[in-house]
């Protein structure tokens, strides 16, 4: 086939769809990724606060790197339905060289300063 059709992308016609709203649509209502986001995992135009939730999640998980392992761990396992205990050893088993980097030198720079 020419084009690929689902349940949330059509790809007949000159434009895409998104869950029925074409991609024109979607720049000039500058609905931006969350809202993108809403109609391909949700079928439907979320709320703003919903979609600029949605944004923010992105950013936060996105943007940090291995820096934050530990966070998203704990994150990954709580919403797994781990118990507290269970989640704080997710983040205490990933502890390493890498991980805190930036207060490790500090300190070492501090102490050096002291002694």
């Amino acid at each position: 086939p020419a084009a690929f059709i689902s349940s949330i992308v059509d790809e007949r016609g000159d434009e895409l769809v998104y869950a029925g709203m074409k991609i024109s649509d979607v720049f000039k209502q500058d609905i931006g990724v969350g809202g993108v986001v809403g109609l391909i995992w949700f079928r439907k135009l979320l709320p703003d606060w919903c979609a600029r939730f949605i944004e923010m999640v992105l950013i936060v998980t996105a943007d940090h790197g291995p820096a934050v392992s530990g966070a998203h761990n704990t994150i990954v396992a709580a919403r797994a339905g781990k118990a507290l205990i269970s989640s704080l050893c997710s983040v205490l088993l990933t502890v390493g060289p890498r991980f805190g980097g930036a207060l490790d030198g500090a300190a070492q720079k501090f102490s050096w300063a002291y002694d």
